[in-house]
This record gives structure tokens, sequence and C-alpha cells, in this order.
């Protein structure tokens, strides 16, 4: 098994199936690669480990077949947890390893730019660094019934693109994204939340639908989010804004 902190590798491999591994293009860029390790299978046949180790406990991503990845599995031996981020064939070799404590049905979802219907924007506002501690109460917000957004950090607003709804000084809806990466084309679309007390207004629409044109016209080839299965109004809301379904697979936390 072969460790590698060559880019070029580590693309190219990630190329094979770039809509499932645009969070791993993104984590290529200075920043992020430092918190990376990378296992590549040898061979002809691709087969990629990421251990994203800037989270406690670090992020699993896998890409490759079963058999491709399996050796790659056992080559972590130090890692007492970890946070899944993973295709539904490489779960059963995870469990085999380790104890699966959660496990989230998610799909893929990946913007088609010709199918992108922008909702009306009105009462849509961009948001920036000083909006940071408002975007904190809005998303803690969700802390009580687990809705709250995961992995939410405040370089995400000073690196990405948010967009929020206010009333009054009071911020009660934003979407965002979880990375944007122009040298790799690639972007995610995340942290999006409506506080309780405001939803069935079509707030989450206007302005995921906002991001996402932005997004686009930043010309960035591969725009994707991430859903539970189990989130059927949210499924529909952004299949209405051009999203469409990739692949399933599977979020969770893990132990020895």
């Amino acid at each position: 098994m072969v460790r590698t902190t060559d880019p070029v590798r580590i693309r190219a491999i990630l190329q094979t199936d770039r809509r499932w591994a645009v969070y791993a293009l993104g984590d290529l860029a200075p920043g992020f690669f430092e918190h990376c390790e990378w296992l590549c299978a040898p061979g002809q046949v691709p087969g990629l480990l990421l251990l994203y180790r800037a989270f406690a406990p670090p992020v699993l991503f896998a890409l490759g077949e079963a058999d491709t990845v399996a050796p790659l599995l056992d080559e972590i031996r130090d890692v007492p947890a970890l946070s899944l981020h993973i295709p539904v064939h490489i779960v059963p070799l995870v469990k085999e390893r380790w104890h699966v404590r959660t496990d989230v049905r998610m799909w893929r979802m990946v913007l088609d730019p010709t199918a992108h219907r922008p909702s009306l924007a009105s009462e849509v506002v961009r948001l920036g660094a000083g909006d940071i501690p408002a975007l904190e109460q809005l998303y803690a917000d969700g802390d009580a019934n687990g809705e709250a957004p995961d992995f939410f950090h405040a370089s995400m607003v000073e690196q990405g693109v948010f967009f929020g709804v206010r009333d009054g000084s009071e911020l009660i809806a934003a979407a965002g994204t979880h990375l944007i990466c122009p040298s790799e084309g690639v972007a995610a679309v995340g942290n999006i939340y409506t506080r309780r007390d405001r939803r069935r207004r079509g707030l989450a629409a206007r302005l995921t639908s906002a991001v996402a044109a932005e997004l686009l016209e930043r010309d960035l080839r591969t725009v994707a989010l991430n859903v539970s299965q189990q989130n059927a109004v949210a499924i529909r809301l952004y299949e209405r804004l051009g999203f469409e379904r990739y692949c399933a697979f599977h979020e969770g936390m893990a132990e020895r």
C-alpha cells in the first residue's frame, strides 16, 4: 500500500469519479491539503482512501471497488474513531473493522447547469465575515433536534458564497457553501438552514438558488450537495432547482 502526497497522482484517481470526489478534489487546495493523508492502491485499478485530519475524529473518504479498497482500510491502524463519508459498497468493509455507531443514508446530488431554474431572489442578501455571529446563532436553533448544519466553520463564510434572509436585525434563513475550489472547478453547497418558526415560505429555495447561480457564474463545472435520503422535502426542493441524484452513500461515526 502506498501513502502519497503527489497531487498529480491523487487527482488522476479522483477524476475517475469526479462527481463523487467533489469534496476530496477540494481538499487538494492549499489550506486543506496539509490536513490530508492519502492512501493509493498500486496497479491499474483506481483505489484511494483519504483521512482528512482537520476534524476530530478524522473524516474517511473512499473511492474504488471493494477488493481494491479493503487492503487500504487495513493500513489505518492508529485511528480509534472515524467520521464516515463512504460509498454503499464500502460500508460492509468498514463494519468488519469498526463498530459503526451511527449510519445515515445520503444522496449525492449534482447540479445540471442546463436544468437550473433560478428562484425569486427577493429579500435575499449576501453574507460576509461580519455575519458569522448571526449565522452561528441561526444554526444554534437546530441544535435541540439535530438539524443544525454539520461541519460549519467561520472560514467557509470568508472563503465561500453565503446568502441570507433577515427579519429586522435577525437572520432567519441562510444557505452557503462547504467549499469552493476554482483550481479544480468544484464547489459543494451546504449550511442550508431556516429557523424553525419561519419555515414553509420558500426561503431555502430562494437562498439555495442564489448560491447555485453564483457558482455557475464563476464557471465551476461540478456543483454538488449532500442530503439525507429521508429528507423528501429537501430532495424535491433541490430537484426543482436543477440538482439530480447521482449516487447513494453513507455518513456516520465508527469506532474501533
